[in-house]
């Protein structure tokens, strides 16, 4: 008896294990925000109770969990940090479906902050919730390859087309007990805080074009995309290029070479940038020596 706790990330494992028959969804729980029809195709392939639930840990959200009598608790992008009291419910225990190498990602947003650091390979794992925050055995992991070219949308896909069976993997392990996972180790450990847009804010003088490349395609749709400031206004980059060749000056000027352009000087060379936009200003356009600050 599986309970699956959904914020958008598991709808493609919750359809893979809907199908499988070794496993029962009994319930999925969402927060009260989550729009519901994206459940409409899942459930009619399956008869399973949905939850509404922002607080998963008040003592009514507890004591109704309680009714289902669960076997496992699954999570797959549920941002809520469960309780003990919580955790106490499931027999066998709570996998967690963590976007991130472990112990080197724990925490928020690992899919960006491994594109941003220049990983050349992420990591999905999912491992059996203890006490601690992403500190539990591991029941199953993986890696693939981040191109040289890849987004925040590539990585999501990827990891998209991973978890489920990963997830497959792991629940086999958990429900016949063959395996209580591998204990993580300290050695490395790193916590990374969930990113907010405010840390999307690009720093021309303190960045290099690297840096600022990467933080632009980390933070790229589906996301609001990393920023700088024109006359107090947010100046969205979407998509940039590293130039074959190096321009230098001041960090933050706009340049424009041969009607090609906007360069943007950071703080060893210029950025290419092909997709931008100003907030509520639909017509704005980056001119040659304008600066962003």
């Amino acid at each position: 008896m599986i309970v699956f706790f959904d914020g958008h990330r598991g709808l493609c494992v919750l359809q893979h294990i809907l199908g499988h028959p070794d496993f029962h969804v009994i319930s999925v729980v969402t927060p009260v925000s989550f729009d519901a029809s994206l459940l409409t195709a899942p459930k009619a392939s399956s008869n399973f109770a949905h939850l509404r639930l922002d607080d998963v840990n008040s003592p009514s959200s507890v004591e109704l969990l309680r009714t289902y009598c669960p076997d496992v608790f699954l999570i797959a992008g549920f941002r809520s940090i469960f309780d003990a009291q919580l955790l106490l419910l499931p027999v066998l225990g709570t996998l967690n479906l963590h976007a991130g190498r472990l112990p080197q990602y724990r925490g928020g947003s690992p899919l960006n902050w491994q594109l941003i650091n220049g990983e050349v390979f992420a990591g999905l794992t999912v491992i059996r919730v203890d006490a601690g925050i992403d500190t539990g055995p591991i029941m199953a992991e993986t890696n693939f390859p981040i191109g040289a070219r890849d987004t925040i949308a590539h990585l999501h896909k990827k990891a998209n087309e991973l978890f489920p069976a990963l997830t497959v993997v792991a629940l086999t392990k958990l429900l016949s007990k063959y395996s209580y996972g591998q204990p993580q180790s300290e050695i490395g450990a790193q916590y990374w805080h969930q990113r907010t847009d405010a840390d999307g804010y690009l720093d021309f003088a303190r960045m290099t074009a690297v840096e600022v490349d990467r933080v632009v395609r980390a933070i790229t749709r589906p996301y609001n995309g990393a920023f700088s400031l024109s006359n107090n206004t947010k100046v969205r980059l979407y998509t940039t290029e590293i130039p074959p060749f190096c321009l230098r000056g001041v960090s933050g000027r706009v340049c424009w070479i041969s009607r090609r352009g906007p360069y943007i000087v950071c703080s060893d060379k210029a950025v290419l940038v092909t997709e931008y936009r100003a907030e509520d200003q639909p017509d704005f356009k980056l001119t040659h020596g304008q600066r962003l600050e």
